[in-house]
């Protein structure tokens, strides 16, 4: 049976539900922007714009995707760049487009291997300021066949996870909290300093420690994991305002 059988994705999706119970990420995404009502809203990674739709009607919208598949017309406070995500960072300047060149809230869910996401981190953390804060989807894989570098299943999450057991190890300045929402998990990373450019700085570094990690290093490491939290609207409420606390004091520090 080929792996992208209708019925092997089935599967997959029955053991996330076992694995990962409650709402999806699509509902914890659209809580956490109700209860941040962020002014400036960044996604990396837009495929059909259904959580890019999910941002507040105030919230100013950038989307990048170099070939994102809208089901439907996004609002006048949306902008899609159709570029890859380091073609963006690279001729784009958030000045020009909002006026300011930082964001409030920031959505990684592009190109799902640890190399890019890491980049992707490493550009948001450049135009982060304390009151910034990051989501990195797809950090709880399921398996090692949906979790390989190369894609062979519908349902995956690639390596990135690699990247939060990164933040989690190297970074105790940050604040960083994973909630246990399917499919694959939703971490959230707050308390950064002003336009900070050190994951950038140690970008080769972290990649030379975590890219040749496999499946079987994720199991051995749980413990080294972000702490999780559950996909309740209490729980994630909490959760942000635990990170709001740490980016006060890092404001005020």
């Amino acid at each position: 049976m080929s792996t992208f059988d209708g019925e092997v994705l089935q599967g997959h999706l029955a053991r996330v539900s076992e694995e990962l119970p409650g709402p999806d990420y699509y509902l914890v995404l659209r809580w956490i922007h109700e209860i941040l009502r962020p002014a400036r809203y960044l996604e990396i990674g837009v495929r059909h714009g259904d959580s890019l739709r999910l941002a507040l009607p105030a919230t100013k919208c950038i989307g990048v995707d170099p070939a994102p598949v809208l089901n439907h017309p996004m609002d006048s406070n949306t902008s899609i760049f159709r570029l890859t995500s380091t073609e963006f960072f690279e001729t784009q300047n958030l000045e020009n487009i909002w006026g300011l060149n930082s964001f409030s809230l920031a959505f990684l869910d592009g190109l799902h291997l640890f190399e890019q996401a890491l980049l992707d981190f490493a550009h948001l953390e450049c135009l982060a300021t304390p009151e910034s804060l990051v989501m990195i989807h797809d950090v709880l894989p399921l398996d090692r066949e949906t979790s390989e570098r190369t894609r062979r299943t519908d349902f995956y999450s690639g390596d990135v996870w690699k990247l939060a057991v990164c933040l989690n190890h190297h970074r105790p300045d940050l604040r960083i909290r994973t909630i246990r929402t399917r499919p694959t998990g939703l971490c959230v990373v707050g308390g950064f300093e002003f336009h900070s450019q050190r994951s950038m700085h140690m970008y080769e570094s972290y990649l030379a420690e975590y890219l040749p990690l496999q499946f079987t290093d994720y199991q051995s490491s749980l413990s080294e994991m972000p702490e999780t939290v559950d996909n309740t609207l209490e729980a994630v409420t909490s959760c942000l305002a635990e990170i709001a606390q740490g980016r006060a004091s890092a404001s005020g520090a």
